[in-house]
Order: structure tokens, then sequence, then C-alpha cells
């Protein structure tokens, strides 16, 4: 009798998935619902390029899981195919939070390479203005989650640079900044504000009818006809609703649903399915942080999934303890208060004795949440 393969188990029942990848977070469906006004706004500030004019600088604003990342991307991938005057680099500025690693990244998209750390930002700079005059495309440049970039004077300075490349190098650029916090604009720069001239587009929290329709768009593709129970979708909707209408948590949670019925080789997805998933989805707003982590922040993160909780001191020692470059305590300061400040840490003042004050600081998230994350990343 032949021997039979571990991975032949489970194939001869009905899938649940027709396609599963309809539900990870790069999906870019081909239609977004609800979400034409902000696209036709888009096309709008996007559409002089196609006459040899300059775009307009776009501020988009909204609460998280409200679409405008997948906005973005869905009309500027629309614009690429349209014609090839235009071609975009999407930034996310948990990744690139500094004046240096942008400008490094939009001069090597440009076809001229530099490192990015390691080289003066200046020096950067001047290499990408000699990019620009080479370059055939109009580059349209996505910073995402701009506002890690903007919380510091190097952001204000960044964004000053890049609206100095049109006087400088004589060529048209976009720039397209997403942010969650809708005062950002107003708290520019003033040098920089009155050269940006931006289109303010606004996306609106989901409501739980549109929540509805957008999850049973994506569930018609993500999964086999009749592998729902029918109360699924709404009660995903009615979840994501009660978390500030963001879609992204509904679209995981059915993922996760699918994921947990087709492992117990259940015929459909259930209720209980669902409500399990909802408990294993962390929805902390520093959640978004753990996938673009340094290695000082990874590590920092990583003696709090250990150590529960400890205070500013405790966990300097720590981190040096277990870092192969030590740092000083001014850095280390800076490095927990980024992650404070992003909602990935707590940080609870505590008086300590005659000594004075000091910070005591733990996870915002599930540990089992930030171990996971971090046991992903490379």
């Amino acid at each position: 009798m032949p021997k039979s393969n571990i991975f032949s188990s489970g194939e001869e029942s009905r899938p649940l998935f027709n396609d599963e990848r309809s539900l990870y977070p790069e999906y870019l469906p081909e239609r977004l619902p609800h979400r034409e006004p902000q696209i036709s706004e888009l096309v709008y500030a996007f559409k002089p390029v196609l006459s040899g004019l300059r775009p307009r600088n776009v501020f988009v604003y909204g609460s998280t899981g409200t679409g405008k990342t997948a906005t973005v991307r869905y009309v500027l991938r629309e614009l690429e195919e349209h014609s090839q005057r235009a071609k975009s680099i999407y930034l996310n500025c948990f990744e690139f939070g500094s004046r240096q690693s942008v400008l490094a990244a939009i001069t090597n998209f440009l076809g001229i390479a530099v490192p990015r750390r390691g080289i003066g930002a200046d020096e950067t700079y001047t290499k990408l203005l000699e990019g620009m005059k080479k370059c055939k495309f109009v580059p349209f440049i996505v910073l995402d989650e701009v506002d890690q970039l903007l919380s510091g004077n190097d952001g204000s300075k960044l964004l000053y640079d890049l609206l100095r490349i049109t006087e400088y190098g004589k060529a048209y650029f976009g720039l397209i900044a997403i942010s969650n916090d809708f005062s950002l604009s107003a708290n520019l720069d003033p040098r920089v504000k009155s050269s940006l001239a931006e289109q303010s587009i606004v996306f609106e929290r989901y409501s739980p009818k549109q929540l509805k329709d957008i999850l049973s768009q994506r569930s018609s593709l993500a999964f086999a006809e009749g592998s729902l129970e029918k109360d699924v979708i709404p009660l995903a909707a009615a979840h994501a609703a009660k978390l500030g209408g963001d879609a992204r948590i509904g679209i995981e949670c059915l993922w996760k649903a699918g994921k947990a019925a087709e492992k117990e080789g259940a015929e459909k997805v259930s209720v209980e399915h669902l409500r399990s998933a909802f408990s294993e989805i962390e929805t902390s707003p520093g959640r978004k942080l753990l996938k673009h982590l340094d290695e000082n922040q990874k590590i920092l993160v990583g003696i709090l999934v250990e150590k529960d909780r400890l205070n500013s001191g405790e966990l300097f020692r720590e981190f040096n303890s277990r870092s192969k470059k030590k740092i000083t305590d001014r850095r280390f300061r800076e490095i927990a208060s980024e992650l404070a400040e992003s909602g990935l840490l707590k940080a609870i003042p505590q008086v300590k004795g005659k000594r004075g004050k000091t910070r005591v600081f733990s996870l915002a998230v599930s540990k089992e949440f930030a171990k996971g994350e971090l046991e992903n990343k490379p």
C-alpha cells in the first residue's frame, strides 16, 4: 500500500475559500464601493499631468480603515495604466521616518543609487534634483502615516525640500500625504503651508450598511458560494462599525474566521468562528507600527513582551544589555517616547521616592499579538 502524504489530508473536502487573497491587507479590488466622491477628487487633482501640467498636492484625511490608502493606490494604478507620463512611489512613514530615508527612497526611485544611511540629507537632495532633471515621467510621491514624520522639524524640512523641487529642478511632481490627524496641515511650518497649496480630501467613517456592502463584495471574491452562514457578514459589519467604521478589521475578521473553519474541516464559516476571530484581532492604534519597527524599537518591544512592566531606568538597562550597539539615555528616552506617542506602548508617570519621577512602560497591544508580529518580521 503506497505511503500517504501528510499534505494530502483534507484535499477531498469542499474548499471554503475561492481566493483568500481577496481578504489580504495589501489586496486592491477592481472596484471601491462608497468612495466615488473621493475618487473623483483625486482624479481632478492628478489629471493635469495628462496635459503636461503640474498635478495638485493632496492631503488625505480619515480615521483608520476608511479606505484612504486603498483609494489613493487605486487611482494611481488607473493613472499609470492610462498614461506613461506618471509613476508612483509609496512610502509608509512608520518605516521611512526621517528626511534622509525619504529623500534616499525617492532618489533611488528616480534611478540614482544612494544609500539610505551614511550620507548627508543635503547631499542626497542634490542627487534627487539631478534625477528630477533627467526624469522622463512625473513622480507621484505618496507619504502614508505622514503624521509620524511631521511630528518633528525633520518632517517640515522634508516637505520644504520637496516643494522646492519645481523651483530648482524645473520639473513637476505630485505629493500625496495620508494621515488620520485632521489638524495636520494647520500645524505645518508657515513656509511649507504657503507653498503647499494642497487640496484636502476627507474620508468619513463607513456606516454599518456601507461596511456590509464592502464585506459582501470581498466575501464574494474570497469564499466559495454558500460557505458563509447568513449572519456572518452582518455581524462582522456591526463589529467593524463598533470599532469606528474600520473596514480592515471587518475584512481581517472574515479571513481569520474562514481559516479557523478551514482548519477544523467545517462545511461553513459560522458565527462562532467569527466571534473567536474577534478576540484574536488586535484593535489598538499602535498595532500598525509593529510591522515597521527598526532594530532598536524591536528590542525594546521584545523586552516588554517578556517582562510585562518596567520603569524607565530598568528598561534602559535591559535594553543596553541586549543591544549590540549601546545608546545614550537621551536616545533611549526618545525611542520610548516615540513608541508611546504612536500608541504601541503605555507610559504611566510614577513618583520614585526622593529621586523624583519616572515612567512605567508596558505594551498597549496584547503580548500574543506583539510576539507574533515580532516573530514574523525578517
